[in-house]
């Protein structure tokens, strides 16, 4: 039996993001936010040993694995929405993550901005010669995307992390008729408010204030907390451009070329206009 619908994503493309838009999209009036991953939108590593608040709804779940059928999930799985986002991007959310998981640093790493000094440009050299093999769950960048896109055993919708920040409510309109899940346009447009940046940091705000365990707070990330990190941070764009060098660049251009002309046409890499 194939139920479950797979919002799927290499790690640090944004599918917190598109799970805040089905929750209140679909679950919203009825359910608690803090219980948007434990109940509504389940992270792949938990199910199936939680249990969907709604088992008659749409069972949805979130996963950072690549395709393939030893996956948790993959031979229940009956649609997929892909979440791809530009490598350099993700590179740079992979960046920060890093820095929160570990507020203290590494012995020998730099302790000023994030693009400032030897230890950022040794994560970029690693990052780009490796196809973004900084998740171990995740394996590389060019390989997750690949392993979804290229499959045909579950129908995938593809979507930008641009197009879904830019345009939510088109995209998630487009989403919902992939899934066939009639909503009405008034719920889908307070999904939208609901669900923005502004939305989800205010809410880790909320959390971190009350050292309430919830969507993003965890006992265990206390001390990034404490040290003004967070989760919800700076929706990085346009990374290529602005934070590469000339060599970075060019050896991007080959390690992630067709990816990037394929699905981010004119947004920087090889072949772009």
């Amino acid at each position: 039996m194939r139920d479950l619908i797979s919002l799927s994503a290499f790690p640090k493309s944004g599918v917190t993001y598109l799970g805040f838009l089905m929750f209140h999209c679909l679950f919203g009036d009825a359910a608690e936010i803090g219980d948007l991953e434990r109940k509504y939108v389940i992270d792949i590593h938990a199910w199936p040993a939680l249990r969907f608040a709604m088992p008659e709804g749409p069972r949805i779940v979130k996963s950072h694995f690549p395709f393939g059928p030893d996956r948790p999930g993959v031979g229940r799985t009956a649609k997929a929405v892909y979440l791809i986002r530009h490598p350099i991007d993700v590179m740079m959310s992979a960046w920060d993550y890093r820095r929160f998981l570990n507020p203290a640093g590494n012995p020998g790493d730099d302790q000023g901005g994030p693009a400032d000094g030897p230890a950022f440009r040794r994560f970029v050299h690693g990052w780009l010669t490796t196809g973004g093999a900084e998740f171990e769950v995740a394996g590389p960048w060019r390989q997750h995307v690949r392993s979804w896109l290229d499959q045909r055993e579950i129908p995938v919708h593809l979507v930008t992390y641009a197009n879904l920040v830019d345009h939510p409510g088109r995209e998630l309109a487009a989403i919902l008729r992939f899934l066939d899940l009639p909503v009405p346009a008034e719920r889908q447009a307070m999904a939208v408010e609901r669900s923005g940046m502004a939305a989800m940091a205010a809410l880790e705000a909320e959390e971190v204030r009350n050292r309430r365990t919830g969507v993003f707070y965890r006992l265990e990330l206390a001390r990034s907390y404490e040290g003004g990190r967070r989760f919800i941070n700076k929706g990085h764009r346009d990374c290529y451009a602005t934070l590469l060098t000339d060599e970075e660049r060019a050896l991007a251009d080959r390690t992630f070329g067709a990816e990037m002309s394929a699905y981010f046409p004119g947004d920087g890499g090889a072949g772009a206009g």
